[in-house]
Order: C-alpha cells, then sequence, then structure tokens
C-alpha cells in the first residue's frame, strides 16, 4: 500500500472511529437529566443499592448491603458521596464509568499486544490510537459492564511471565473483587492470565508440566477465592445465592439462540459481532500453523468455547436478558487474542513472520469498523425525560400518600418495591425505609421459582 493510500485509510478510520465514540456519547446524552423517574427498568433499583453501601456516610444509616452485584453498586455510589447530588450526576456518573472502563480495556490490550510485537511500525502510534478506538467501540457493542472490567484490568496491566508470583497476587486481589460482582466473571482474571501465558510462553513438551502449572495455579486460586468472597459475603448479608442455593431452579429457553417474534437471536447477533475479529484470528492461527505448537493453539480454543458456552447458558436462563450483554467475557477474550494474532504478537514456538499483520493494515481496519459504528447509530426516537407537569403531579400523590398513611412509622415503614431513587435523591420525603423485596430481587425470585421466598 501506498504512503498516499495509507494515509487516507487512517484518516477514515479514525473519522469512522470517531463517529461511532460521538454516536455512543449522544445516544447516552438523553438519559443524563434531572427527570425524578427511572430511565431504565432497574435504575432505581440500582441507585437504591448504591445508596445502601454508602448509607453509613451519606444520612447515618445502616442498611444492609444489596443482594445483587455490590461491586457495581460500590462503584456507582461513589457520585452520591457529593453532598446534594442531584440524580443527573448519578446518571452522568455511571455512563462516563462505562465510556472510560471500556476505553482502559482497549488500550491496556492494545498496549500489552505491541509490547510483544514482532513487526515494526514507523506509525506506531498513530496505529495504536485508532487499534484503541476500534477496542472500545468493539467492547460497547455487548455491552461490557465497567465494575467486571475493574477486575481485569491489572491483571492485563500488570502481567508479565517472568514474575509469576507477582502475576498470582494481581490475579487473587482481582478474584477477590469480582466475587462482589457477576458469577460468570468469577474466573476471569485467572483466565486473562492463562491466555496471556499461552500467548507468550513457548511450548515444550520435555517441560510439560512447568508449562502447565502457573495456569493451575492461576485457575485454582483465582476460581476459590473469588467463590470464597461471593460465599462469604451471602453468609454475612443472609441474602440467597444465585448458584449454591437449589431453591433457586430457573428455566432455560432454547427458542432465544433463534430468531423469534422478540429478537434477532442469541447466536446470529454474537456471530455478526465477533466473526471479523474470529476471521482475522483463524487467518492467522492458519499461517502460523506449524510456527505455534498445537496445544496452545488448542488452549485458547478451549478458553474461548468454554466462556462461550458458559454465556450462552446464562443467556437461556430466565432472566438472561435478550441482549449478548452475557457474551462480554467472550468479547474481551477474544479481543485479547485477535490483538495478539492481528498485531504479529504471539510467541512463535518456530521462527516465522506475517508479511502484513492483518490490524496493521488501515484498510482492515476501516472495515473493522463499519459494523460496531454502524450498531452505535443513535435510535433518533429516544427523547429525552425532563421534569414536566404529570411528573411532578405524581410526586405530589406520592407524597399524599405517605402523609395521610396513618400507619407509618419507625415500626411499619411504607414498603418501596420500585421508585426507590426518590427516596435517596429526596424527592419524596421519608426516612423509614424497609429494605427488602426490592423489585429485582422479586423478579429474580419469580423467575428463579423459588416458592420459599414467595412463602
Amino acid at each position: 500500500m501506498s504512503k498516499y493510500n495509507q494515509k487516507g485509510y487512517f484518516i477514515l478510520g479514525c473519522i469512522l472511529a470517531v463517529m461511532g465514540i460521538l454516536f455512543r456519547i449522544y445516544s447516552i446524552i438523553p438519559s443524563i437529566t434531572n427527570y425524578p423517574f427511572p430511565v431504565g427498568w432497574s435504575e432505581g433499583g440500582r441507585i437504591f443499592a448504591a445508596y445502601q453501601v454508602y448509607a453509613p456516610i451519606i444520612a447515618g444509616k445502616y442498611l444492609s448491603w444489596p443482594w445483587l452485584d455490590p461491586g457495581r453498586s460500590i462503584l456507582d455510589g461513589i457520585v452520591l458521596l457529593i453532598p446534594n447530588s442531584p440524580i443527573w450526576a448519578y446518571r452522568f456518573w455511571v455512563s462516563l464509568l462505562f465510556l472510560i472502563f471500556n476505553f482502559l480495556a482497549a488500550l491496556f490490550t492494545i498496549r500489552k499486544a505491541f509490547a510483544f510485537s514482532q513487526t515494526p511500525e514507523k506509525r506506531k502510534n498513530e496505529l495504536q490510537l485508532l487499534l484503541v478506538l476500534w477496542g472500545m467501540l468493539f467492547l460497547m457493542q455487548g455491552p461490557i459492564y465497567y465494575h467486571v472490567l475493574a477486575g481485569v484490568l491489572p491483571v492485563i496491566w500488570f502481567y508479565d511471565k517472568k514474575y509469576p508470583i507477582r502475576n498470582l497476587i494481581v490475579i487473587i486481589l482481582c478474584s477477590m473483587w469480582q466475587g462482589l460482582c457477576r458469577v460468570n466473571w468469577f474466573l476471569m482474571p485467572a483466565a486473562i492470565a492463562i491466555l496471556l501465558h499461552v500467548l507468550r510462553t513457548p511450548f515444550s513438551l520435555k517441560r510439560i508440566r512447568n508449562y502447565l502449572k502457573w495456569p493451575l495455579v492461576y485457575s485454582v486460586s483465582g476460581g476459590l477465592i473469588s467463590f470464597a468472597i461471593y460465599w462469604i459475603y451471602l453468609k454475612v448479608t443472609g441474602h440467597v445465592s444465585v448458584i449454591l442455593n437449589p431453591k433457586m431452579d430457573y428455566p432455560f429457553f432454547l427458542y432465544k439462540l433463534w430468531p423469534n417474534t422478540g429478537y434477532r437471536g442469541l447466536l446470529l447477533n454474537i456471530v455478526l459481532l465477533s466473526l471479523p475479529l474470529l476471521l482475522i484470528t483463524l487467518y492467522v492461527g492458519w499461517k502460523y500453523i506449524k510456527n505455534v505448537h498445537w496445544i496452545r493453539l488448542v488452549m485458547l480454543i478451549g478458553i474461548l468455547g468454554i466462556f462461550f458456552a458458559g454465556s450462552t447458558v446464562v443467556s437461556l436462563r430466565a432472566g438472561g436478558g435478550y441482549d449478548i450483554h452475557n457474551y462480554d467475557s467472550f468479547l474481551l477474550l477474544l479481543l485479547i487474542i485477535g490483538c495478539f494474532f492481528g498485531i504479529d504478537a504471539v510467541y512463535l514456538d518456530k521462527a516465522g513472520q506475517l508479511e502484513i499483520p492483518p490490524l496493521r493494515n488501515y484498510c482492515v481496519l476501516v472495515l473493522l469498523l463499519i459494523l460496531p459504528v454502524l450498531i452505535a447509530l443513535p435510535n433518533t426516537s429516544i427523547k429525552a425525560n425532563q421534569p414536566n407537569a404529570q411528573s411532578k403531579q405524581a410526586l405530589q400523590e406520592i407524597t399524599n400518600v405517605l402523609q395521610n398513611s396513618t400507619g407509618t412509622n419507625a415500626d411499619h415503614p411504607v414498603l418501596f418495591i420500585d421508585q426507590r431513587q426518590l427516596l435517596v435523591f429526596n424527592f419524596i420525603k421519608d426516612d423509614n425505609i424497609y429494605v427488602p423485596y426490592e423489585k429485582i430481587e422479586l423478579m429474580e425470585m419469580a423467575m428463579a421459582r423459588n416458592e420459599d421466598y414467595k412463602g
């Protein structure tokens, strides 16, 4: 490719990437409002969960910690520490966390891959910039939530095969955090360390035990720590376990795999999003099939396969949703593998080198950007909800009900199953808060067919 063509594709790629990110930001803006009622079905519960964590500091109250995703609540609630912070500030903060952590995940992955790349590049900084912007858009297709990314970014940043003990310490700390997050991310700190180990460590049949020793230590240590923290949290708070309690009996719906009246289908969606990067990985893998030991390739395929299968199972259960957010772990692992293969950063057991690594080709990057940019196109029919006469009337009606309730006192507080954000941001004045039976927990127990809970 000539110098001028390369420059042209780089400029076009940057335009596409910036457009995609601006589309994402534009889609977020309507939700950053002072509207008192939720802009998403679970927002009220999420706000109150964040408040539960910091209630002793904010209001001098000691409330039980949230049942779902306490790690997310810890990050969400930081903005509540600002005295008299409005609800729009919370919404801005959460949106900012999404953007920042997805950007950092892409940045750390690209920089790690470039640190080991075999191919010199005169325009290294330009290429890294474009790859980071593309990686950010790729991850936001999931979407991937910021609280789970917080538990893997240190592993990507600090991993070095020369310092396995340091790696283990980082994995343990990150696994402790993931124990407070989503169950399907418990093993992700260890999985990413194992992935980097396989990508960067040559294989020797004579020392196969040494090769597999640290991956085994990482997986066992990380898994046990995450589950231990999760179990301790449940015991301390008295909550019901999603995975450890036999009373949680979720149905699974296979029809969600295929296109149906409500959705394009899980498989079609995840294949559409991951296929371009997967093809690049397979192309380079085929080129290097004689240069990388087959056991390493099988391990990489196995890691991707395990998390793809696990993501599918979680998506199929009741409450798994109709988008691909449960494939978030698979998408991050695919990004790491794809970048290492595409930038030519995989350690080779036998010498070899690609003529033009795919992710160093600006034309390829332009093509890769098209899909995430199209997916990021904002829905112009969504309007911002602003405080209005109807919302003010609804608040007044709720206030009147509370004032006229003679049974409201410290022993008999009013149960807010929903709309608890009204209490957090003082849209409604009520000091007596009954914590159990929030909408998200009630729905989860209903979907899990937990008859004892309903009784």
